[in-house]
């Protein structure tokens, strides 16, 4: 049977040819729409699919709501024993869609090979997720640096005993022993 044919995954083996999810030698049953989606994630690891990606991939030209889309993750969560809280297999990006994280199962005879490796390779339809993720980072940078300008100059002011408002000038003055109370 070819690589491209069997996914393993934890302790799970995801038959594409048979369409067949297998724990050990167990058939794990999943209707056919559910299996189509853990096949659609699975055969993009890593990559954020989103919901509108799914329907139209496997619900194409019917209309269905993305309840039916949540039904198959639910169903696959409970098969796979997963948490949507602490995913193992496959994580929800929250109003955008799904991630199919799973880790490939640990060989159990030592590898020959020991030296470490540097593989560098992005999954086709990555490239966009992960100009994205650049993009938003950049920007996360961005508005710290920026914070921290801000708060170095508020913090500047505070030493120099500059008021800040109102409100501070009146807790100086109580603080020296003067004027009224603030609540």
């Amino acid at each position: 049977m070819p690589d491209d044919q069997v996914i393993s995954f934890g302790p799970y083996r995801l038959d594409r040819a048979s369409c067949r999810l297998l724990r050990a030698s167990l058939n794990v049953p999943l209707r056919h729409k559910t299996f189509a989606v853990l096949e659609y994630l699975a055969t993009r690891p890593g990559c954020l699919v989103s919901k509108h990606e799914l329907l139209d991939a496997l619900w194409p030209e019917t209309h269905v709501t993305p309840s039916v889309l949540a039904g198959c993750i639910r169903e696959l969560r409970q098969a796979l024993g997963d948490d949507a809280r602490a995913a193992r297999f496959i994580e929800t990006a929250h109003r955008r869609g799904y991630r199919f994280i799973a880790a490939p199962p640990v060989p159990s005879a030592p590898l020959e090979d020991t030296a470490p490796r540097t593989v560098s390779r992005v999954l086709p339809g990555c490239d966009t997720e992960l100009a994205d993720l650049a993009r938003r980072f950049a920007q996360a940078v961005a508005g710290v640096i920026e914070r921290g300008r801000r708060e170095g100059v508020s913090h500047s002011r505070a030493r120099q005993g500059v008021a800040r408002g109102p409100r501070r000038a009146l807790h100086r003055e109580r603080e020296r022993g003067g004027g009224r109370k603030v609540r």
